[in-house]
């Protein structure tokens, strides 16, 4: 067994040099000192390998892709990974404990740590696991080639399913086949559509997209909110557009999420400067797919239980809709307005959205105006209550209401008031 193990990750150093050069390895991993701290509190020297990086990280690692997950596996079970790293004051988390996973934080750095596993029942939303020892029965439950993909700290690579020559090639496969898979886990026909939008370099295989029609209905067992957590990966694809334009994709998508109906604004947002996309963030982007004039949003934000943050930065947009076909709203002096009544954030959204969505946005300084955001002081009304009260105005509704009045005069006046008109309307108490 050894021996065979042995066999294939020399194989797959080799062709893993020859297909992607020493750019494309698993450099990153190997040299966040955190993991190696890690690897040798789990592994025993002159040993066999107890711990690998495996899925998301050394899929990314291997493509040139920024890493934010670490997962590990390893053949020891949760307890004596708590124990060996409790020894030496890790902290570590229970964060799956019946599915043998637990979080390891050492200097701010997460590491998500699970033992082999093997499948034993599923209702396509959890799964039933014993644990395991054989580095190829957990390879053979995960999803897809592409994350079956394991390294040690020392680069070398397990790849017994042959995934990296599916990411080589841009395949999005199935491990065994896809009705199997998708039944475990319904999740993963959206997880599909994101590996296959990001990394596919063929057409959809027309044996997946009849299994995903097929179990389509299953994503109604999973929870609102890993199926929001999955669209949310989708959204900041850099490639997000291709989703929308390869015809198949874009029919399963809408059947899923039929609100995102104004994906044709991507067009205008692909063809922005780096510097402009980077200031729009994944809940903006989901703006541009969801909203217009009219209050729909609210069903999704109820359906999806997205934070009141989300909700309060889609109605900002949806009130202001109409808004942004007017030249006025593009003058400095009501962006100045937008800022006091509201906050710079709201502003930022309204300005940005408007680029995507407003075909007349090209003749208006954006860029310029969000300068100005940036540097715009926020005003403050130069009047109080005590001011009226020393012109004879009493605490109550009355000195509440003028006080009010004052400062809508002084917002319409671009943020002055004449101190004699404001003693001309002073000086007589209503």
């Amino acid at each position: 067994m050894f021996k065979k193990l042995k066999n294939i990750i020399l194989k797959t150093d080799s062709f893993l040099y020859k297909k992607f050069g020493s750019d494309k390895s698993t450099k990153v991993l190997e040299n966040i000192k955190e993991a190696r701290t890690i690897f040798t509190l789990l592994n025993e020297i002159g040993k066999e390998d107890k711990v690998r990086f495996v899925g998301g990280c050394v899929r990314k690692s291997i493509s040139g892709e920024n890493i934010d997950d670490i997962d590990l596996a390893t053949i020891l079970e949760p307890d004596e990974v708590k124990k060996r790293l409790n020894k030496e004051d890790i902290k570590v988390i229970d964060t799956g404990i019946s599915h043998g996973t637990v979080t390891a934080i050492l200097n701010n750095k997460k590491f998500e740590i699970t033992t082999l596993r093997k499948d034993i029942s599923t209702d396509g939303r959890h799964a039933k696991v014993i644990f395991s020892t054989n580095w190829e029965e957990d390879a053979l439950r995960r999803d897809f080639t592409i994350n079956a993909i394991y390294a040690d700290i020392e680069g070398r690579i397990y790849d017994p399913l042959n995934g990296i020559s599916d990411l080589q090639n841009g395949v999005i496969k199935f491990i065994g086949t896809a009705d199997e898979r998708i039944q475990e886990d319904y999740l993963r026909i959206l997880r599909y559509f994101r590996f296959f939008t990001q990394y596919s370099k063929i057409d959809h295989d027309q044996n997946i997209i009849r299994s995903i029609k097929k179990y389509i209905n299953g994503l109604n067992k999973v929870s609102n909110e890993r199926i929001f957590d999955e669209l949310n990966k989708i959204i900041v694809l850099e490639n997000l557009l291709s989703l929308f334009f390869n015809n198949i994709s874009k029919a399963i998508i809408i059947n899923i999420f039929p609100q995102l109906k104004y994906y044709e604004r991507l067009k205008i947002f692909n063809t922005l400067s780096h510097k402009l996309k980077s200031k729009y963030d994944v809940n903006l982007i989901l703006a541009l797919l969801l909203l217009d004039g009219s209050n729909d949003y609210e069903y999704f934000c109820h359906k999806y239980k997205t934070s009141n943050i989300i909700k309060s930065r889609f109605k900002n947009i949806s009130e202001n809709f109409e808004n942004l076909k007017s030249k006025k709203f593009y003058l400095e002096r009501n962006i100045k307005k937008l800022i006091y009544l509201s906050n710079k954030n709201d502003a930022r959204d309204l300005l940005l959205f408007s680029i995507c969505v407003n075909n007349e946005t090209k003749i208006f300084p954006i860029e310029a105006l969000l300068d100005y955001v940036n540097i715009c002081k926020i005003p403050k009304f130069p009047l109080s209550g005590d001011y009226l009260k020393e012109h004879g105005y009493e605490t109550g509704q009355t000195l509440g209401k003028k006080l009010k009045s004052l400062e809508e005069k002084w917002i319409e006046n671009n943020f002055v008031i004449d101190k004699k008109v404001v003693e001309k309307s002073l000086r007589k108490v209503s």
